[in-house]
């Protein structure tokens, strides 16, 4: 089950955080190392900073974007020092752990966290479901990012050896859909929205909202079909005579 827990990293600026952080995860049994946009890698540094966990950073997958290192992740949680103006819903660290380890028992999820100096931007908290936040001192509550990785990394491991919390998230176990079929469900449903001149040209802030409906809402497989269907419904009477 710890197999399908991924950890995300993205736009990494230093490598040696990226072996850091893999030797982290190995203490706590994690294996899934996904890398995206990484400054410099592969890296002598990163292996150095890795100590006994080479073998991390050698099967560490790296990817040019975002959603293709998340595609088939059902739950992502975002690691975020503060809101950042997005809003998701926040879950404490031991309550995202919970989640991450229920969910992992169907298939594949993913915790990604930001690069060391400005952590994840928005358009990278938007393909997210949840948010975590490690509390730390207000005053200098910025963590480093292998050590961000390292906490939560240990409440995962402490989730999955000590038994889930039961309901974490006040939610029953569902078939829910992975995250590259929620971006092709945004992707269908602003080019309907446009069609029908609902939306105009760039106008990101209505859409913005509807991810955040949708994200409260999470719709399961059959849901999301429904959507779908409602979706393509309107595109087959558009292009009636």
């Amino acid at each position: 089950m710890l197999d399908n827990i991924r950890i995300v990293l993205v736009r990494t600026f230093h490598p040696g955080n990226i072996g850091s952080a893999a030797r982290s995860m190995k203490t706590m049994g994690l294996t899934d190392l996904a890398l995206v946009a990484p400054r410099d890698f592969p890296s002598e540094e990163a292996v150095k900073m890795a100590a006994g966990a080479t073998d991390m950073v050698a099967n560490a997958r790296t990817f040019d974007t975002l959603p293709e290192a998340i595609a088939d992740c059902t739950t992502v949680i975002a690691s975020t020092a503060r809101p950042r103006g997005y809003d998701l819903p926040e879950l404490d660290p031991e309550a995202a752990a919970s989640l991450l380890v229920q969910d992992a028992q169907k298939g594949p999820v993913a915790l990604i966290f930001g690069p060391e100096r400005m952590g994840l931007h928005n358009q990278d908290i938007k393909h997210a479901k949840y948010r975590v936040t490690i509390p730390a001192n207000p005053q200098y509550s910025s963590l480093n990012m292998a050590a961000a990785v390292q906490t939560l990394a240990y409440e995962v491991y402490k989730a999955a050896t000590q038994g889930v919390a039961t309901n974490p998230v006040v939610s029953p176990p569902r078939d829910l859909p992975t995250s590259a079929d929620i971006e092709r469900f945004y992707g269908h449903l602003e080019q309907v929205l446009g069609d029908i001149q609902f939306l105009r040209p760039h106008q990101g802030e209505t859409m913005q909202r509807l991810r955040h409906l949708f994200t409260r809402a999470e719709p399961d497989v059959l849901e999301l079909n429904i959507l779908r269907g409602i979706l393509s419904a309107i595109d087959k009477t558009r292009s009636q005579p």
